[in-house]
């Protein structure tokens, strides 16, 4: 009994760090939810040339190419991220 306690704290523990989803699916198309819009640091995941950087919560923010240059993958970057 103790051990199917530990089980099933484990399993909602775990359950309560995944992370939402940002995109869902709808009949014209997909939506962004639960991505914060405006001035943040986001980590970038990658990079679209010539000037897109894309954060892991699929926004993005479009910067000159010496920034573009400058920016590597998996930093953290303060953007306008739309």
């Amino acid at each position: 009994m103790r051990r199917l306690a530990h089980v099933i704290v484990s399993l909602v523990a775990v359950g309560a760090c995944a992370r939402p989803g940002y995109i869902e699916p709808t009949p014209h198309g997909a939506v962004v939810t639960s991505a914060k819009l405006g001035l943040y640091t986001k980590e970038v995941m990658t990079k679209k040339e010539p000037d897109t950087l894309v954060a892991d919560d699929a926004t993005i923010c479009r910067v000159s190419p010496d920034r573009y240059q400058s920016t590597r993958v998996h930093t953290m970057v303060y953007c306008n991220w739309q």
